[in-house]
């Protein structure tokens, strides 16, 4: 039963909930800056189906994509015990089915337009899994806009979207995931060259890829002062100079600096860090 779980990597989906209630509350604030909900302004159920299906559709995308990673993972992640190799095959494809068409039926149930969403994300996610991951910069571009799209939905989960910089912020997960995938590509290396891939990195070699990631780290950083100048608000700086500024910095030099797998591994997990505490940044503004 355990295979089940860790196959849909509980952490990330948890994630992926606190930033769309995230998004919910920041929306439906009364004033700018930390203060009050307005719960009237959330949606029931919607808010709650259009987190689920979201949920769902990505631990679907999750467990296609072990399926078929199931070789290069054998070099790329040689101590990870494979959980598609600890079933079968054939259950897990079930397992898939049946978490993306529950996805995918609780996104109609929220409403036409979130059905199509959520349609449209789990034949993207099917594919990524197949090709496009393979190939020179598609995977990374299709992760990220799924990324941003996490942010956007959350506004299918509230009246009125105040307050919340939902654009602003949907490109800010979608820079911080993009400077991520590529970051994992250098990590993957290995495996995803003898496998003929044809990643940015393998195309393009470590240090162009390392370039690349820190120009779409210096965007994320460029949009957050961005909002402030907009919002104008202390409480904003006060997080922005203290916690992002110096997370931002760190990474960057941490890119610079890497050189092996373990350090590709270590700027990996602290960009999907960066990109929630980075979001948090909404209740601020």
């Amino acid at each position: 039963m355990i295979h089940y779980l860790r196959i849909i990597r509980p952490i990330n989906l948890l994630l992926t909930i606190l930033t769309q209630w995230l998004f919910y509350f920041s929306a439906s604030r009364i004033n700018s800056g930390l203060s009050l909900i307005d719960f009237s302004n959330l949606r029931f159920p919607e808010s709650i189906t259009a987190t689920l299906a979201c949920v769902l559709v990505a631990a679907g995308g999750y467990v296609i994509n072990d399926i078929f990673d199931v070789e290069t993972d054998k070099i790329n992640r040689p101590g990870k015990r494979i959980a598609v190799e600890s079933t079968s095959v054939k259950s897990m494809k079930m397992y898939y089915l049946i978490l993306t068409f529950t996805g995918i039926s609780l996104g109609f149930i929220t409403g036409l337009g979130m059905g199509i969403l959520s349609t449209v994300i789990a034949i993207l996610l099917y594919f990524y899994s197949s090709d496009f991951k393979s190939e020179f910069l598609m995977g990374n571009l299709l992760i990220s806009l799924m990324a941003g799209m996490v942010v956007y939905i959350a506004s299918r989960g509230v009246f009125l979207v105040n307050k919340a910089y939902f654009a602003e912020f949907s490109s800010i997960a979608f820079f911080i995931t993009f400077a991520r995938e590529l970051i994992k590509d250098l990590e993957d290396y290995a495996g995803d060259k003898e496998h003929g891939y044809e990643t940015f990195a393998i195309s393009s070699g470590p240090t162009k890829t390392k370039i690349l990631a820190s120009i779409f780290i210096v965007f994320s950083l460029a949009l957050l002062f961005l909002v402030g100048a907009t919002g104008n608000q202390l409480e904003y700086w006060i997080f922005l100079f203290a916690v992002l500024t110096p997370l931002h910095l760190y990474l960057l030099y941490k890119i610079y600096a890497a050189l092996e797998k373990p350090h590709y591994s270590h700027i990996s997990n602290w960009l999907k860090y960066l990109m929630f505490i980075g979001l948090l940044a909404s209740l601020f503004s």
